[in-house]
């Protein structure tokens, strides 16, 4: 149920689109690198996935809630996929090495929506926004051996952040974001379901927007996004989720279209 999210997402934004006024839309081409780590109980490196580019894209629209207002509501959806490095050992249900290194090839896909209420304030010459969202996370990856892992929780977020303009059509911003999920789960084509332990992470954004006309923009950003894992329940035979940290450089560049 929770993977038809992503679609309800979709819908909700193409209905909104209908009917609003004073709203944007974005479609942005991206590439993110993935750092992903995985930890043995005593704190020691277990295994990790690494690409240097992930492709991806997004698609974020966004529209003000009532004429007058300087409130906003946002709907997000994006996609990656691609191959990731993986270098680890063969390790026992206790988190033993039992074979040698092994340096192989997982296959990746990676889909997050969300949809988020926001207020802006004018600061003296720049504006300040907070944000409250709420959203739903897929990662799903099948190893080299043919084993399917899929990360799945929802989540809820606060953010702020503040931008302003360097030249008249240019406007450069930074923000922070803080997310954490909500009953995260890991599900094994071998081994099972896992309960995994607190989630969260944050996020730092820095987009930098160039107006063309009333009408048309192109936007750059690059955000560095952070997930911690810690372990999941142990199974009745020993098997378990290991404490895991992951870091995602993206790089966006967005047509962006007011209306």
């Amino acid at each position: 149920m929770m993977k038809k999210y992503h679609l309800l997402i979709l819908i909700l934004s193409i209905a909104l689109t209908a009917f609003a006024d004073d709203s944007q839309l974005s479609v942005s081409v991206n590439t993110m690198s993935m750092d992903y780590t995985e930890f043995n109980q005593d704190g020691s490196f277990a295994d990790s996935e690494k690409a240097d580019a992930l492709a991806g894209f997004n698609l974020n629209y966004t529209t003000r809630i009532c004429d007058g207002e300087d409130s906003f509501l946002d709907i997000d959806f994006s996609r990656y996929q691609g191959n990731t490095r993986y270098d680890g050992f063969y390790l026992d249900s206790l988190g033993n090495v039992t074979g040698p290194a092994n340096n192989l090839t997982t296959k990746n896909t990676i889909t997050d929506s969300s949809i988020g209420y926001s207020e802006t304030r004018k600061l003296d010459q720049a504006l300040w926004s907070v944000r409250l969202g709420m959203g739903y996370r897929l990662w799903e990856r099948i190893l080299a051996d043919g084993h399917n892992e899929q990360y799945s929780w929802t989540y809820g977020s606060i953010s702020s952040g503040i931008s302003g303009n360097i030249f008249p059509n240019d406007n450069i911003g930074i923000s922070a974001e803080y997310h954490r999920a909500f009953s995260p789960k890991m599900e094994s084509n071998q081994y099972g379901t896992f309960d995994l332990g607190r989630t969260d992470g944050y996020s730092i954004s820095v987009p930098w927007v160039h107006t063309i006309t009333p009408t048309w923009a192109i936007k750059f950003a690059y955000t560095y996004q952070t997930w911690d894992i810690e372990h999941s329940t142990v199974h009745s035979d020993g098997w378990y989720e290991p404490r895991s940290e992951s870091h995602f450089d993206i790089f966006n560049a967005a047509v962006m279209y007011s209306y």
